[in-house]
Protein backbone atom coordinates (compact mmCIF):
# COMPACT_ATOMS: atom_id res chain seq x y z
CA UNK A 1 0.00 0.00 0.00
CA UNK A 2 1.00 3.38 -0.72
CA UNK A 3 2.08 5.01 2.62
CA UNK A 4 0.08 8.44 1.89
CA UNK A 5 -3.09 6.01 1.59
CA UNK A 6 -3.00 4.72 4.67
CA UNK A 7 -2.23 7.82 6.45
CA UNK A 8 -4.99 9.87 4.50
CA UNK A 9 -7.47 7.28 5.24
CA UNK A 10 -6.59 6.63 8.79
CA UNK A 11 -7.60 10.55 9.31
CA UNK A 12 -10.49 10.59 7.15
CA UNK A 13 -12.34 7.50 8.13
CA UNK A 14 -11.71 8.59 12.12
CA UNK A 15 -12.87 12.06 11.55
CA UNK A 16 -15.57 10.95 7.80
CA UNK A 17 -13.66 14.40 6.82
CA UNK A 18 -11.36 14.63 3.35
CA UNK A 19 -8.24 16.43 4.84
CA UNK A 20 -5.35 14.24 3.97
CA UNK A 21 -2.68 13.82 6.08
CA UNK A 22 -0.50 17.10 7.08
CA UNK A 23 3.05 16.47 6.84
CA UNK A 24 5.56 14.01 5.09
CA UNK A 25 6.95 11.20 6.82
CA UNK A 26 10.72 10.45 7.35
CA UNK A 27 12.03 7.24 5.80
CA UNK A 28 13.40 5.85 9.48
CA UNK A 29 12.47 6.16 12.91
CA UNK A 30 14.68 8.91 15.17
CA UNK A 31 17.81 7.41 16.86
CA UNK A 32 18.21 9.34 20.12
CA UNK A 33 20.92 8.29 22.07
CA UNK A 34 20.05 6.85 25.17
CA UNK A 35 21.67 8.94 27.13
CA UNK A 36 19.44 11.99 25.53
CA UNK A 37 16.54 10.13 26.34
CA UNK A 38 17.01 10.09 29.81
CA UNK A 39 17.61 13.52 30.07
CA UNK A 40 14.05 14.28 28.33
CA UNK A 41 13.13 12.18 31.15
CA UNK A 42 14.57 13.33 33.89
CA UNK A 43 13.54 17.69 33.11
CA UNK A 44 9.96 16.99 34.02
CA UNK A 45 10.84 17.79 37.14
CA UNK A 46 12.83 20.79 36.46
CA UNK A 47 9.90 22.06 33.93
CA UNK A 48 7.67 21.77 36.80
CA UNK A 49 10.10 23.29 38.96
CA UNK A 50 10.27 26.34 36.18
CA UNK A 51 6.47 26.68 36.51
CA UNK A 52 5.82 26.05 40.32
CA UNK A 53 8.36 28.99 40.49
CA UNK A 54 6.99 31.12 37.25
CA UNK A 55 3.63 31.24 39.44
CA UNK A 56 4.64 31.79 42.72
CA UNK A 57 6.74 35.10 41.67
CA UNK A 58 3.95 36.08 39.67
CA UNK A 59 1.13 35.67 42.33
CA UNK A 60 3.44 37.39 44.28
CA UNK A 61 3.74 40.18 42.25
CA UNK A 62 -0.17 40.44 41.60
CA UNK A 63 -0.29 40.75 45.44
CA UNK A 64 2.07 43.38 45.84
CA UNK A 65 4.92 41.02 47.46
CA UNK A 66 7.25 40.90 44.43
CA UNK A 67 8.37 43.70 42.22
CA UNK A 68 4.82 45.03 39.75
CA UNK A 69 6.68 44.97 36.89
CA UNK A 70 7.02 41.15 36.43
CA UNK A 71 3.00 41.01 36.70
CA UNK A 72 3.16 44.14 34.15
CA UNK A 73 5.20 42.83 31.48
CA UNK A 74 3.02 39.27 31.85
CA UNK A 75 -0.66 41.14 31.83
CA UNK A 76 0.71 43.38 29.23
CA UNK A 77 -2.42 44.11 26.57
CA UNK A 78 -4.88 42.16 28.18
CA UNK A 79 -8.31 43.93 28.33
CA UNK A 80 -8.99 45.61 31.73
CA UNK A 81 -11.70 42.32 32.66
CA UNK A 82 -8.71 39.93 31.90
CA UNK A 83 -5.82 41.67 33.44
CA UNK A 84 -4.77 42.37 36.95
CA UNK A 85 -8.08 41.95 39.00
CA UNK A 86 -9.61 38.72 37.15
CA UNK A 87 -5.48 37.04 37.80
CA UNK A 88 -5.38 38.47 41.20
CA UNK A 89 -8.68 36.46 42.32
CA UNK A 90 -7.50 33.73 40.34
CA UNK A 91 -4.02 33.21 41.50
CA UNK A 92 -5.29 33.64 45.07
CA UNK A 93 -7.30 30.28 44.75
CA UNK A 94 -5.62 28.11 42.66
CA UNK A 95 -1.90 27.19 41.77
CA UNK A 96 -1.99 25.42 39.33
CA UNK A 97 0.48 24.55 36.80
CA UNK A 98 -0.10 22.72 33.42
CA UNK A 99 -1.24 19.38 33.61
CA UNK A 100 -0.21 18.42 29.78
CA UNK A 101 2.17 19.92 27.69
CA UNK A 102 4.42 20.29 25.33
CA UNK A 103 8.12 20.83 24.49
CA UNK A 104 9.67 22.80 21.46
CA UNK A 105 13.73 22.00 21.70
CA UNK A 106 15.71 23.36 18.92
CA UNK A 107 18.51 21.10 20.30
CA UNK A 108 17.21 18.32 22.28
CA UNK A 109 17.75 19.95 26.10
CA UNK A 110 17.00 23.51 25.17
CA UNK A 111 13.71 24.95 24.90
CA UNK A 112 12.67 27.90 23.25
CA UNK A 113 9.04 27.29 24.21
CA UNK A 114 6.50 25.19 26.68
CA UNK A 115 3.23 24.82 25.11
CA UNK A 116 0.11 23.77 27.11
CA UNK A 117 -1.60 22.06 25.53
CA UNK A 118 0.20 22.37 22.28
CA UNK A 119 -0.50 21.50 18.56
CA UNK A 120 0.77 17.95 17.31
CA UNK A 121 -0.97 15.21 19.70
CA UNK A 122 -2.93 14.28 16.91
CA UNK A 123 0.16 14.20 14.53
CA UNK A 124 2.23 12.21 16.95
CA UNK A 125 -0.87 9.82 17.41
CA UNK A 126 -1.01 9.32 13.33
CA UNK A 127 2.73 8.65 13.19
CA UNK A 128 2.66 6.22 15.86
CA UNK A 129 -0.17 4.30 13.96
CA UNK A 130 1.39 4.44 10.77
CA UNK A 131 4.81 3.00 11.91
CA UNK A 132 3.23 0.25 13.77
CA UNK A 133 0.98 -0.25 10.83
CA UNK A 134 4.52 -0.85 8.54
CA UNK A 135 6.54 -2.36 10.77
CA UNK A 136 8.28 -4.34 8.70
CA UNK A 137 10.01 -1.12 7.23
CA UNK A 138 10.55 0.81 10.28
CA UNK A 139 10.70 -1.52 12.99
CA UNK A 140 9.33 -1.31 16.83
CA UNK A 141 9.20 1.64 18.38
CA UNK A 142 10.89 0.59 21.76
CA UNK A 143 11.53 3.61 23.85
CA UNK A 144 7.68 4.88 23.62
CA UNK A 145 5.64 1.40 22.87
CA UNK A 146 2.88 2.81 23.82
CA UNK A 147 0.75 4.92 21.96
CA UNK A 148 0.21 8.62 22.64
CA UNK A 149 -3.16 8.35 23.20
CA UNK A 150 -3.22 5.31 25.77
CA UNK A 151 -0.40 7.36 27.77
CA UNK A 152 -3.27 10.34 27.84
CA UNK A 153 -5.61 8.07 29.17
CA UNK A 154 -4.07 6.49 32.02
CA UNK A 155 -2.51 9.75 33.07
CA UNK A 156 -5.69 11.11 33.42
CA UNK A 157 -7.23 8.59 35.32
CA UNK A 158 -4.40 8.69 37.32
CA UNK A 159 -4.72 12.43 37.87
CA UNK A 160 -8.65 13.21 38.28
CA UNK A 161 -10.29 12.19 41.88
CA UNK A 162 -13.30 10.57 39.68
CA UNK A 163 -13.63 9.22 35.85
CA UNK A 164 -12.64 11.60 33.51
CA UNK A 165 -15.68 13.52 31.45
CA UNK A 166 -13.73 16.06 29.17
CA UNK A 167 -14.47 18.84 27.08
CA UNK A 168 -11.81 20.23 24.42
CA UNK A 169 -12.43 23.38 23.36
CA UNK A 170 -11.26 23.39 19.69
CA UNK A 171 -11.40 27.05 18.97
CA UNK A 172 -8.12 28.01 18.92
CA UNK A 173 -6.25 24.78 17.97
CA UNK A 174 -3.69 24.98 15.20
CA UNK A 175 -4.57 21.34 13.52
CA UNK A 176 -7.64 21.42 14.94
CA UNK A 177 -8.51 17.86 13.13
CA UNK A 178 -5.30 16.59 14.37
CA UNK A 179 -6.83 17.27 17.64
CA UNK A 180 -10.30 15.80 16.44
CA UNK A 181 -8.11 12.76 15.95
CA UNK A 182 -6.47 12.33 18.82
CA UNK A 183 -9.78 12.75 21.04
CA UNK A 184 -10.83 9.73 18.44
CA UNK A 185 -8.41 7.51 19.83
CA UNK A 186 -8.42 8.58 23.25
CA UNK A 187 -12.06 7.78 23.48
CA UNK A 188 -11.04 4.28 22.73
CA UNK A 189 -8.95 3.81 25.96
CA UNK A 190 -12.31 4.67 27.83
CA UNK A 191 -12.13 8.67 28.02
CA UNK A 192 -15.57 10.45 27.18
CA UNK A 193 -15.59 13.54 26.09
CA UNK A 194 -18.30 16.31 25.66
CA UNK A 195 -19.79 16.17 21.87
CA UNK A 196 -18.67 12.46 21.23
CA UNK A 197 -20.10 10.43 24.08
CA UNK A 198 -23.78 9.90 24.90
CA UNK A 199 -25.14 11.28 28.60
CA UNK A 200 -21.99 13.87 29.01
CA UNK A 201 -23.05 17.68 29.39
CA UNK A 202 -21.04 20.58 30.17
CA UNK A 203 -22.65 20.34 33.25
CA UNK A 204 -20.54 16.98 34.27
CA UNK A 205 -17.04 17.42 32.62
CA UNK A 206 -14.52 17.51 35.47
CA UNK A 207 -11.55 18.15 32.63
CA UNK A 208 -10.92 21.60 30.42
CA UNK A 209 -8.47 21.56 27.90
CA UNK A 210 -8.48 24.29 25.32
CA UNK A 211 -5.33 26.21 23.13
CA UNK A 212 -5.50 29.46 24.29
CA UNK A 213 -6.30 31.57 27.48
CA UNK A 214 -8.73 33.41 25.36
CA UNK A 215 -10.66 30.13 24.44
CA UNK A 216 -11.26 29.68 28.07
CA UNK A 217 -12.31 32.84 28.84
CA UNK A 218 -15.07 32.53 25.94
CA UNK A 219 -16.76 29.08 26.91
CA UNK A 220 -20.21 30.15 28.11
CA UNK A 221 -19.87 27.68 31.03
CA UNK A 222 -16.27 29.70 32.80
CA UNK A 223 -17.82 30.97 35.35
CA UNK A 224 -19.63 28.03 36.57
CA UNK A 225 -16.44 26.12 35.86
CA UNK A 226 -14.06 28.36 37.90
CA UNK A 227 -15.99 28.10 40.80
CA UNK A 228 -15.91 24.07 40.67
CA UNK A 229 -12.18 24.44 39.95
CA UNK A 230 -11.85 26.64 43.22
CA UNK A 231 -13.75 23.42 45.17
CA UNK A 232 -11.49 21.18 43.41
CA UNK A 233 -14.10 19.55 41.91
CA UNK A 234 -13.21 20.16 38.10
CA UNK A 235 -9.59 20.65 36.71
CA UNK A 236 -7.98 22.73 34.10
CA UNK A 237 -5.39 21.49 31.87
CA UNK A 238 -3.70 25.13 30.42
CA UNK A 239 -5.05 27.31 33.72
CA UNK A 240 -7.23 30.09 33.15
CA UNK A 241 -3.97 32.72 33.36
CA UNK A 242 -2.04 34.31 30.84
CA UNK A 243 1.32 33.07 31.88
CA UNK A 244 1.60 29.66 30.95
CA UNK A 245 0.37 31.08 27.39
CA UNK A 246 2.66 33.70 25.99
CA UNK A 247 6.51 33.73 26.03
CA UNK A 248 7.24 36.48 28.46
CA UNK A 249 8.52 34.29 31.31
CA UNK A 250 11.11 32.92 29.43
CA UNK A 251 12.97 35.87 30.85
CA UNK A 252 12.46 34.65 33.98
CA UNK A 253 15.91 32.45 34.62
CA UNK A 254 17.66 35.27 33.31
CA UNK A 255 16.17 38.31 34.69
CA UNK A 256 18.17 40.51 37.03
CA UNK A 257 14.99 40.68 39.29
CA UNK A 258 14.02 37.20 39.22
CA UNK A 259 17.25 34.99 37.79
CA UNK A 260 18.23 34.29 41.23
CA UNK A 261 14.94 32.46 41.99
CA UNK A 262 16.14 29.86 39.18
CA UNK A 263 18.68 26.93 39.85
CA UNK A 264 21.28 26.55 37.35
CA UNK A 265 20.07 23.22 36.03
CA UNK A 266 16.66 24.85 35.31
CA UNK A 267 18.19 28.07 32.95
CA UNK A 268 20.47 25.83 31.34
CA UNK A 269 17.21 24.32 29.91
CA UNK A 270 16.77 27.25 27.81
CA UNK A 271 18.89 29.53 25.68
CA UNK A 272 19.87 33.02 27.14
CA UNK A 273 16.26 35.34 26.37
CA UNK A 274 16.33 39.05 27.23
CA UNK A 275 13.32 41.46 27.00
CA UNK A 276 13.50 44.14 24.14
CA UNK A 277 13.65 47.50 26.08
CA UNK A 278 13.70 51.01 23.75
CA UNK A 279 17.32 51.46 24.87
CA UNK A 280 18.39 47.58 23.82
CA UNK A 281 19.34 44.66 25.70
CA UNK A 282 21.92 42.73 27.19
CA UNK A 283 23.75 39.74 25.06
CA UNK A 284 24.57 36.53 26.42
CA UNK A 285 28.23 37.74 27.03
CA UNK A 286 27.10 40.61 29.36
CA UNK A 287 27.42 43.17 26.44
CA UNK A 288 25.03 46.35 26.81
CA UNK A 289 23.82 47.09 22.78
CA UNK A 290 21.42 49.14 21.79
CA UNK A 291 18.92 48.46 19.06
CA UNK A 292 20.76 50.28 16.13
CA UNK A 293 24.28 48.94 17.18
CA UNK A 294 22.82 45.54 17.33
CA UNK A 295 21.47 45.50 13.33
CA UNK A 296 25.47 46.66 12.97
CA UNK A 297 26.82 43.59 13.95
CA UNK A 298 28.14 41.23 11.11
CA UNK A 299 24.97 38.66 10.67
CA UNK A 300 27.14 35.74 12.30
CA UNK A 301 27.13 38.01 15.45
CA UNK A 302 23.45 38.21 15.15
CA UNK A 303 22.60 34.55 15.88
CA UNK A 304 19.36 35.97 18.29
CA UNK A 305 15.60 35.36 17.45
CA UNK A 306 13.28 38.17 17.71
CA UNK A 307 9.96 37.09 19.25
CA UNK A 308 6.41 38.34 20.57
CA UNK A 309 6.15 37.72 23.61
CA UNK A 310 2.67 39.20 24.85
CA UNK A 311 -1.18 37.89 24.30
CA UNK A 312 -2.13 38.94 21.12
CA UNK A 313 -3.16 35.79 19.20
CA UNK A 314 -2.65 37.36 15.59
CA UNK A 315 1.45 37.53 16.57
CA UNK A 316 1.72 34.46 19.10
CA UNK A 317 0.70 32.04 17.02
CA UNK A 318 2.27 29.62 14.20
CA UNK A 319 5.52 31.77 14.44
CA UNK A 320 4.04 34.38 12.70
CA UNK A 321 5.98 36.59 15.17
CA UNK A 322 9.23 35.45 15.12
CA UNK A 323 12.00 37.11 13.28
CA UNK A 324 15.59 35.29 12.58
CA UNK A 325 18.55 38.34 13.31
CA UNK A 326 20.98 36.78 11.57
CA UNK A 327 18.54 36.52 8.22
CA UNK A 328 17.79 40.46 8.45
CA UNK A 329 19.14 42.96 6.35
CA UNK A 330 20.16 46.29 8.09
CA UNK A 331 17.34 48.23 6.83
CA UNK A 332 14.58 45.63 7.33
CA UNK A 333 15.91 44.55 11.57
CA UNK A 334 16.12 48.27 12.26
CA UNK A 335 12.31 48.54 10.60
CA UNK A 336 11.10 45.57 12.98
CA UNK A 337 13.23 47.30 16.30
CA UNK A 338 11.29 50.67 15.49
CA UNK A 339 7.89 48.70 15.73
CA UNK A 340 9.16 47.07 18.68
CA UNK A 341 9.84 50.19 20.27
CA UNK A 342 6.44 52.06 19.52
CA UNK A 343 5.19 48.64 20.49
CA UNK A 344 6.94 48.85 24.10
CA UNK A 345 5.00 52.05 24.66
CA UNK A 346 1.60 49.91 24.58
CA UNK A 347 2.66 47.35 26.67
CA UNK A 348 3.19 45.02 23.93
CA UNK A 349 6.28 43.13 24.63
CA UNK A 350 8.92 41.34 22.22
CA UNK A 351 12.07 39.42 23.83
CA UNK A 352 15.19 37.98 22.14
CA UNK A 353 16.42 34.57 22.09
CA UNK A 354 19.81 33.34 21.89
CA UNK A 355 19.42 30.99 18.46
CA UNK A 356 20.44 27.34 18.66
CA UNK A 357 19.79 24.86 15.90
CA UNK A 358 20.45 21.92 14.38
CA UNK A 359 20.42 20.73 10.29
CA UNK A 360 20.82 17.20 9.88
CA UNK A 361 20.62 14.88 6.25
CA UNK A 362 17.71 13.43 6.68
CA UNK A 363 15.77 10.60 4.52
CA UNK A 364 11.74 11.15 3.76
CA UNK A 365 9.18 10.03 1.95
CA UNK A 366 7.40 12.02 -0.81
CA UNK A 367 3.69 12.24 -2.18
CA UNK A 368 4.62 9.57 -5.05
CA UNK A 369 5.87 6.99 -2.25
CA UNK A 370 9.30 7.38 -3.15
CA UNK A 371 12.47 8.28 -1.27
CA UNK A 372 14.47 11.02 -0.81
CA UNK A 373 17.25 12.21 0.69
CA UNK A 374 18.07 16.43 1.67
CA UNK A 375 18.92 18.50 4.75
CA UNK A 376 17.13 20.58 6.82
CA UNK A 377 16.15 21.50 10.69
CA UNK A 378 15.50 20.15 13.38
CA UNK A 379 12.79 20.31 15.94
CA UNK A 380 12.32 17.92 19.08
CA UNK A 381 8.85 18.14 21.21
CA UNK A 382 8.72 16.31 24.18
CA UNK A 383 5.00 15.56 25.37
CA UNK A 384 4.66 15.53 28.73
CA UNK A 385 1.57 14.81 31.34
CA UNK A 386 1.44 14.29 35.05
CA UNK A 387 3.31 11.44 35.41
CA UNK A 388 6.02 12.88 32.95
CA UNK A 389 7.36 11.91 29.20
CA UNK A 390 4.67 10.17 27.16
CA UNK A 391 6.57 10.19 23.70
CA UNK A 392 8.78 12.55 21.79
CA UNK A 393 7.78 13.96 18.49
CA UNK A 394 10.60 14.80 15.73
CA UNK A 395 10.07 17.24 13.07
CA UNK A 396 12.16 18.28 10.30
CA UNK A 397 11.82 21.94 7.56
CA UNK A 398 13.92 23.35 5.41
CA UNK A 399 12.81 26.56 6.50
CA UNK A 400 14.24 27.66 9.96
CA UNK A 401 10.74 27.69 11.41
CA UNK A 402 10.16 24.16 12.36
CA UNK A 403 5.92 23.75 12.95
CA UNK A 404 3.87 21.03 11.24
CA UNK A 405 3.57 22.70 7.87
CA UNK A 406 2.56 20.46 4.46
CA UNK A 407 6.44 20.38 3.89
CA UNK A 408 7.75 19.36 7.67
CA UNK A 409 8.94 16.01 7.90
CA UNK A 410 7.97 13.78 10.87
CA UNK A 411 8.91 11.00 12.85
CA UNK A 412 8.75 9.37 16.12
CA UNK A 413 12.07 8.15 18.39
CA UNK A 414 12.96 4.65 17.99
Amino acid sequence: MNYYDYLDNNINHALNADIDFSCLVSADLYKLEAEAVNLFFKRYELIKEYQKISLDLFNASLKGDFDPELATLVINELPKGQGWKFHQKFTANNLQTPVFFRTDEVIPGKFSEIQCPGSAWGLYEQVFQFVNEFKKDYGECKTFPMSLSSNFAGCLKKYLPREPVVHHLLDNASIPAGIRFFIQQVRKHGIKYFGYDKNVTPYNCNFIRAHAFAGLLSDNHFKRRMEECRNGELFYDLPPSILFDEKMPLIFPFWEKTKHYFSDAVRDMFPYTQLIRPEGFTLEDGTEVSLEDFMKLPRNQRNYYIKYAGSDLDLNWGSKGVFFAATLSQKKGQEIFKKITRDFQNKKYWIIQNGYSQKEEISFINRENIEEKGEAHSKFSGFYGPQGLMGILVLHRSFYKVHGAENAIATIVK
